[in-house]
């Protein structure tokens, strides 16, 4: 997961539920800008059910459980270390693509 100052950037193949404005999709990744306080996104685990929910509040992405920034998150402490440091490296253009 990359933070990005009001972007919030994640791999298409985390479970998540979200809201907020999609600046930017690949067919791997997809960027959410948080807009107002009612931008979520909200990060599920098979086994947990919801594992983290993180907000935009303040204009800054937050977690919901502690309003610390998300940014300084181990996300390895549930299980989610795979997306803690994101790599773009290999992103795919899709601008003027049509779905």
């Amino acid at each position: 997961m990359k933070i990005d100052d009001k972007r919030v950037t994640f791999p298409k193949s985390l479970s998540v539920k979200y809201a907020g404005k999609i600046v930017e999709e690949t067919e791997t990744h997809l960027t959410l800008e948080g807009e107002d306080e009612e931008s979520y996104l909200k990060i599920f685990t098979p086994f947990r059910g919801v594992a983290k929910l993180i907000l935009y509040e303040n204009d800054r992405w937050v977690d919901a459980e502690t309003l610390s920034s998300i940014s300084n998150f181990d996300f390895s402490s549930l299980g989610l270390d795979n997306i803690s440091d994101l790599s773009l490296d290999g992103k795919e253009d899709t601008k003027g693509k049509k779905k």
